[in-house]
């Protein structure tokens, strides 16, 4: 790849690619959390049972 810069970010390709690979983290992270906090509110909510 070229170190270029793409696009009207100004970024390079490398750059790009790092900032999506974070993005990437913190969306999985966000989701496992809140799946997490989702099944603790079910396990301890009685009226969901």
């Amino acid at each position: 790849m070229s170190d270029s810069k793409v696009g009207p970010t100004g970024l390079t390709a490398a750059e790009s690619e790092e900032i999506h690979r974070h993005l990437v983290q913190g969306t999985q992270i966000f989701g496992m959390l809140s799946a997490v906090a989702h099944l603790l509110a079910y396990l301890y909510s009685p009226w969901l049972h």
